[in-house]
């Protein structure tokens, strides 16, 4: 089962074209020649900024567009580091605590789980990723969110928003170098993938996550969830959004703790944050728990 949403390849997107100044709600900036009405934006929570309003507000005093990545603060710094280290990494085995739930399905099933599982979690960033193992890596998780969900296209561009989510491209004004893709391996073979992007400390989206057909019900999206979880909690990321259809949403209440979003907290997330914000889906969250260890 897909714990998450379908789309219709004509379904329209929400929130595409936000222009968020966080200090001072103001939409002038300067096009032209650098100065106080000069936009910059944070390279991970993606908030937009005057140069004006950081320095009058004792944030910054920048004297010309930042070289490289630019953040407007620590936390935001920090997690963008932590992701980089998590991506060169690479894959990683994990604890029997996040394989319990694995290992249950097994027994239910009356099937052996046993040392001759490799099963371990990676985190991919398709913008940055240029090795071969990690374009293979991509290549299959892109085709487990093909398999599992129905197209999704831009009508103007024709562009496929899946693809272009994975690897960090842009539709519109909707950029996505941001997004990362957690796997869940197999002895090497992609069995469960999901795509998320985190907005420094105060949230992370989780906008597609899906499980290939071979692995269904046998505990790997409930312990790539896991995964993500622990590392959101480990960088004191204070909540995880996700949004959901109809079918799906009892079983993210249920099942992982998720409450729905009121309209009024769902148009405050917009206003601070380019989420993936589906028309006909409902946007549900949950407080992620406190927890420093990752192992």
């Amino acid at each position: 089962m897909i714990f998450s949403f379908f789309f219709n390849s004509d379904f329209p997107l929400e929130n595409m074209n936000i222009l968020d100044f966080d200090l001072c709600r103001g939409h002038e900036f300067s096009g032209s020649d650098f100065g106080p009405g000069t936009v910059i934006l944070c390279d991970q929570c993606e908030k937009e900024f005057h140069v004006g309003c950081l320095k009058d507000n004792g944030i910054e005093d920048l004297k010309e567009i930042p070289k490289g990545k630019w953040f407007c603060c620590p936390d935001c710094h920090r997690v963008h580091s932590a992701l980089q280290k998590l991506v060169v990494h690479g894959g990683q085995k994990l604890p029997d605590t996040l394989l319990n739930v694995v290992r249950k399905k097994h027994n239910e099933k009356g099937t052996e789980f046993g040392a001759n599982l490799d099963i371990k979690w990676r985190v991919l960033n398709g913008k940055t990723s240029t090795d071969d193992e990690s374009l293979q890596l991509l290549s299959k998780a892109l085709a487990i969110f093909h398999d599992r969900f129905a197209p999704i296209v831009d009508p103007t561009s024709r562009l496929d928003f899946i693809k272009e989510m994975l690897y960090g491209g842009t539709i519109q004004t909707q950029e996505f170098g941001g997004m990362y893709c957690a796997i869940i391996t197999v002895n090497q073979l992609v069995v469960s993938a999901g795509m998320f992007r985190i907005y420094g400390a105060e949230v992370a989206e989780l906008p597609l996550v899906a499980t290939s057909a071979d692995y269904q019900g046998q505990g790997y999206f409930q312990t790539l969830f896991s995964c993500i979880e622990r590392f959101l909690a480990f960088l004191n990321v204070k909540s995880l959004v996700v949004p959901a259809a109809d079918e799906a949403e009892s079983i993210w209440k249920k099942r992982f703790g998720l409450e729905k979003l009121t309209q009024n907290e769902i148009s405050n997330y917009r206003k601070s944050y380019q989420m993936m914000i589906f028309h006909g889906t409902s946007m549900l969250r949950k407080p992620v728990p406190k927890c420093r260890i990752l192992a």
